[in-house]
């Protein structure tokens, strides 16, 4: 009786979220939609084991590379995959981190009245988590995990991709990478500005790690690789960017000295850095650089240079018949955007309108305002592109011509690479100058969303500024030893549900994910270690603790036949699991009741059975273990 009741107590909870919400359009298109969706797609590219925390893409994107860094002994597990690829590139992931932060720190208002602001914390903390342990000590940093020609070969999600991937690059005494220090010094600088009221001490790491890697840049300078994907231009400008950033929080007039003698040296091309026509990316600071200290210096130098740019961008520029300033094939619609962003930046400054005109010209054609009449950005509207060329999100192998299938998972917020500059545009999978993502084009992105939703898209509402506590950063992982197995299942019956658990071996930092059947494996703990707790988490379920005596070389643990059970409905709300299947998460199930996967409210969390629908089937799975919490496993 209890049970029934507790059910029909859902049902009538849930018929008060069925009242249709208000909405308004400001603006020519939904910005706060786009600005939102732009920072969900660096979820899908997360790497490591906690891929599947607080990922909009939980569904299908899970634990990857969980011993990326074992060939070195450093736990370099974590970071951002590059693009459609799985390789960890370090000039464009802190470019990414940089310009997001930036981005943040600009437009925190509109961020917090959006309710973006602690999704996008959680983004940069997983950036500079990544950072942090990468710089094991004062004189280390390492910078590519994976290798580019070989990862390409491979065309699968990333975790199917079990083979060991070599740590490729690393900067210390004998190894300058100038370019890639000084950019992650700059990403670590910001990440400083915006996290210090939440976390000070979490802070005060990321400045230590910025000044120390600001150090080995200017120490012993020289460009850093990236084998041929990503070759730097220049390292001054990256070295001229940190400075600033460690200026504006220290005030030590070094540091502004050495970014004014910096971005005064000529790139590899010879081209005069005052009169650039090329805008902000992963291989050019300079304009960003000019932005900065302006602001910081209000000299007219500086000013000048960024106008050049601006005005260049305005009437110079290339520009398609429908209306996209075109700057190179590869990837136009990242330098559009980042265009964009710059010029809202120096708006600020300059209060000159025409950018502000430029920047929503941009944003716009990419939102749907185009001879094609379609979106550019993944989900948005009702026609975008349908083959990005991204492993993960396309779900397919190169084998029996699949490709030419639509992606199997929305790549939710994606910008792509973008038409040609006849505005042209190819949506195939093997197209990739024009259907290829990535991390840096987004970056750019979110910040020319941010501002365009600021000036264009309504009303800005006064919300407090949302945070999100730490993650714990990992510890290095243990190599030899002996192997715990066995099989997880969940009680529904679909074999989808059956995988993805992350199996952790708690305090020796061990992992392994069910495959399928609910098979896992953990290699390789130490012999010393007799017995241990095994946490078994997955989105939307019940955590379990498992406690294990070790037998030596394969302890089995549970069989297909008799698998350890795990218990569906603890949704998690903003991002964290409460460890109980209760009212909250009857709530969340009624935020999105009756959406479908295509629908804008559609949330995977609560869609338990993953049947591309919110509806009473997530509710009965719900109610079957109503009040149930971890310790009821037990």
């Amino acid at each position: 009786m209890r049970k029934i009741l507790s059910y029909l107590l859902m049902v009538s909870i849930l018929t008060s979220f069925f009242v249709p919400s208000a909405s308004f359009a400001a603006g020519s298109f939904d910005y706060a939609t786009a600005f939102k969706d732009s920072i969900l797609f660096f979820d899908a590219n997360k790497c490591g084991k906690d891929v599947g925390v607080d990922n909009f893409f939980s569904e299908w994107r899970g634990a990857c590379h969980i011993e990326d860094g074992k060939d070195v002994g450093v736990d370099l597990t974590g970071g951002f995959h590059d693009a459609g690829d799985h390789v960890k590139f370090g000039l464009p992931q802190g470019y990414a981190a940089a310009i997001l932060g930036w981005s943040l720190y600009e437009y925190r208002d509109v961020f917090d009245s959006t309710g973006n602001t602690k999704k996008m914390l959680s983004t940069l903390k997983y950036f500079t988590d990544y950072f942090l342990k990468s710089h094991p000590d004062a004189t280390t940093f390492y910078y590519q995990c994976g290798e580019g020609e070989e990862d390409h070969k491979y065309w699968d999600a990333p975790e199917k991709q079990t083979y060991d991937r070599p740590t490729y690059y690393v900067a210390n005494a004998s190894h300058p990478a100038s370019d890639v220090l000084g950019m992650t010094s700059a990403a670590l600088t910001i990440m400083y500005l915006n996290y210090q009221s939440i976390d000070s001490s979490y802070a005060d790491k990321c400045l230590k790690a910025a000044k120390e890697l600001y150090v080995m840049g200017t120490s012993k300078p020289g460009y850093g690789s990236g084998q041929s994907f990503y070759q730097s231009n220049s390292y001054y400008d990256d070295l001229a960017y940190a400075a600033a950033w460690l200026y504006q929080i220290t005030k030590d007039e070094k540091y502004l000295q050495d970014s004014e003698t910096f971005i005064k040296n000529r790139n590899k091309k010879q081209e005069d850095p005052l009169q650039h026509k090329w805008t902000m990316c992963w291989d050019d600071m300079y304009l960003a650089v000019y932005a900065k200290l302006s602001e910081l210096t209000g000299n007219k130098t500086y000013k000048d240079a960024v106008e050049y740019n601006l005005n260049y961008w305005k009437t110079g520029i290339k520009t398609s018949p429908g209306g996209m300033k075109y700057l190179d094939n590869w990837g136009a619609l990242r330098y559009a955007s980042a265009a964009s962003l710059l010029a809202m930046l120096y708006y600020k400054q300059s209060k000159d309108e025409s950018l502000k005109t430029l920047a929503k010209s941009q944003i716009d054609y990419i939102l749907g305002d185009n001879p094609a009449k379609m979106s550019y950005v993944i989900g948005f509207g009702s026609k975008y592109p349908t083959h990005p060329h991204h492993r993960a999100a396309n779900g397919y192998t190169y084998a029996g011509g699949e490709n030419s299938n639509p992606a199997k998972h929305l790549l939710t917020g994606a910008l792509v690479g973008g038409p040609d500059m006849t505005d042209k545009y190819i949506d195939d999978v093997n197209q990739f100058q024009y259907t290829e993502v990535a991390i840096d084009y987004n970056a750019g992105f979110v910040g020319a969303m941010a501002a365009v939703t600021k000036y264009f898209g309504g009303p800005i509402t006064s919300a407090p500024p949302t945070t999100t506590a730490p993650t714990p950063t990992a510890k290095p992982t243990m190599v030899t030893g002996y192997t715990i197995a066995g099989y997880i299942a969940s009680d529904m019956p679909n074999s989808e549900s059956q995988t993805n658990f992350l199996v952790e071996a708690k305090g020796i930092q061990k992992y392994s994910q069910t495959k399928d059947k609910g098979y896992f494996e953990i290699i390789g703990i130490p012999n010393s270690v007799t017995s241990c707790t095994l946490s078994i988490t997955k989105t939307g379920y019940l955590a379990r603790e498992v406690n294990v005596l070790a037998k030596g070389g394969i302890t089995q643990i549970s069989t297909l036949e008799s698998p350890i059970l795990m218990w569906a409905g603890d949704i998690p709300v903003d991002g964290i699991q409460d460890g109980a299947i209760n009212m909250k998460d009857v709530i969340e199930i009624g935020k999105c009741f009756n959406a479908t996967k295509s629908d804008s409210k559609y949330n995977s969390s609560c869609d338990l059975n993953m049947d591309n629908s919110i509806n009473m089937s997530d509710i009965v799975i719900i109610a079957k273990h109503f009040g149930k919490t971890t310790a009821d496993y037990n």
